[in-house]
């Protein structure tokens, strides 16, 4: 019998670490309220080092641009160059978390790129980034910037400049809502008709949701099992999982453990250009071998143009000189276009492959249409409507049409302004995941639990949906996951480099071998699992 966590054994964990238990964390009182002039703090590396008047604006030749009138308190601060920085000190009468929002003007915006993202940080850790929607000509608005925990006493807030050009005038923070740290996500998955082996995976994690995180690892993609002919030629029997496991490998050297959930890309199979890996065997070899949870990830390769056998799934912005398509996603949900017929030739092979694990009883926690809103994927760059009719044609073919009941589906949004009119709806997601990636320079590992994140991720859907970071560079720090109250249900890796140099190898074996992270040797025999359904 597998070891299965208790929560005697997370609390005891837990302890040793921090004063903190499970579920995470509480919620400002009511009637909370807590404002705090960007005046009152302090600016780092502007050129302007002090508070801006209207008068300079002018004398400048802003007040053409933006109407920097209306503003409260004494000034506002404006962040400008890379690196520069607006922090404040907010004393918080109670440790919990609060609502956060901005009061500010961009106004610099232009139409390919109108907007800023702006970093977040509360005291001096990271916590993910604000989006500062274009609002030139409306004056100073508030901006609802998510979800912030606070200590008793004095804490810092900081907004640092990522594009810059942002002007701030004060914070306001509020009360969360109490459906924010309780943890109690739709007890069913969106499919009414989801398999036994679908409901089974996606009762257990909704019944360690928020009491612990599982881990993840993306394999590498594209160069597995070359050996198998060799394996025929033997006469044994194919092993799916023998061949360039580098990343698990090195897990296993550095934690003795394996991670619970295996991450796995569908990138080669379309029907442009003939080329297959065997990742529906290893979806269910993971599973029915290892009894671990496959994840699949899917980056939709299409033609480059039409009639071409060349494919790509980035758009000609972010291909950096290489294959790049005009596809579009658009015309890909219209009937009698060429975009059409394709994508469902697309989803006939894809529903083929799926179904293997289907037909031997694998459930898969699906991850389709993954970080549109960046817009460097084909599927992205039509807007948010275009993509969301195409996602949602792609869970009734799959559901409807193909029986594909084996599916859990997984939509990977943001915490932008403009999230809400990505998300594809309820009836259509089981879980909200987001592709984290804020090591420092992209080069040294950052170990923050984005905590402000991932409330702001909980919070889209009320907490009706299970978080996840489905995708990420360095491996949050245990202790910050627990002193942050981050409550991810997994983390997962992407390969080579973001796991072997992004995060540091004693923090990766702290928390594979702590009783809050969940390993491949503690998940249940899922043949004699039996929850209540």
């Amino acid at each position: 019998m597998k070891k299965r966590k208790t929560t005697a054994l997370l609390i005891s964990a837990m302890l040793s670490i921090s004063a903190l238990t499970f579920p995470v964390g509480t919620t400002a009182a009511a009637g909370t309220e807590i404002k705090v002039e960007f005046e009152s703090g302090t600016l780092t590396d502007c050129e302007n080092r002090e508070p801006i008047t209207w008068a300079q604006i002018d004398e400048d030749g802003f007040g053409n641009v933006c109407d920097m009138k209306g503003w409260s308190g004494d000034s506002y601060v404006y962040i400008d160059r890379k690196d520069a920085a607006a922090t404040v000190t907010v004393n918080a009468p109670a440790d919990g978390y609060y609502a956060l929002n901005i009061c500010y003007i961009q106004c610099f915006g232009n139409p390919e790129k109108p907007d800023k993202t702006q970093y977040l940080l509360v005291n001096g850790e990271s916590q993910g980034e604000v989006l500062f929607p274009f609002n030139s000509g409306k004056g100073w608005q508030e901006l609802p910037a998510g979800y912030v925990h606070l200590n008793k006493g004095e804490n810092t807030i900081t907004i640092k400049s990522y594009w810059g050009y942002t002007f701030l005038d004060y914070i306001r923070l509020t009360d969360a809502p109490a459906y924010l740290t309780s943890f109690t996500p739709d007890d069913a998955p969106c499919n009414p008709n989801a398999s036994t082996e679908a409901r089974k995976l996606y009762a257990y994690l909704r019944s360690v949701y928020g009491k612990h995180i599982l881990s993840g690892q993306q394999e590498y993609c594209g160069s597995h099992n070359y050996n198998k002919d060799a394996w025929k030629s033997q006469g044994k029997e194919i092993d799916y999982l023998v061949d360039n496991e580098a990343e698990f490998e090195y897990i296993q050297e550095k934690t003795g453990k394996q991670p619970a959930i295996r991450g796995i890309d569908f990138l080669f199979y379309n029907t442009t250009k003939a080329y297959e890996d065997d990742a529906p065997e290893r979806v269910v070899a993971w599973y029915k071998d290892k009894g671990g949870i496959p994840t699949v990830t899917f980056h939709w390769n299409v033609p480059t143009e039409k009639g071409s056998s060349e494919v790509a799934f980035y758009v000609k912005s972010a291909a950096n000189g290489n294959n790049f398509t005009t596809f579009s996603a658009a015309n890909a949900v219209k009937e009698g276009t060429w975009e059409r017929e394709k994508i469902d030739a697309d989803l006939e092979n894809l529903a083929k492959q799926l179904g293997k694990a289907r037909d031997a009883g694998v459930p898969i926690l699906f991850r389709p249409l993954h970080e549109a809103e960046g817009a460097w994927f084909w599927w992205g760059a039509d807007g948010p409507e275009a993509c969301k009719a195409l996602y949602r044609y792609m869970w009734d073919q799959l559901t409807n049409k193909y029986k594909l009941n084996n599916l859990l589906w997984i939509w990977t949004g943001s915490t932008s302004a403009h999230a809400s009119e990505w998300y594809p709806g309820d009836e259509y997601v089981d879980f909200q995941g987001i592709d984290k990636y804020n090591a420092i320079n992209n080069n040294d590992p950052n170990p923050s639990a984005i905590s402000a994140t991932f409330y702001s991720m909980v919070a889209q859907t009320e907490g009706r949906k299970m978080v996840v970071m489905s995708e990420n560079d360095t491996i949050p720090s245990l202790e910050n996951l627990l002193n942050d109250k981050a409550a991810w249900l997994y983390f997962c890796p992407w390969y080579q480099r973001y796991l072997t140099e992004l995060t540091d190898p004693a923090e990766l074996k702290k928390i594979y071998t702590s009783d809050y992270c969940i390993t491949l040797d503690e998940l249940p025999d899922w043949d004699t699992y039996d929850p209540e359904l």
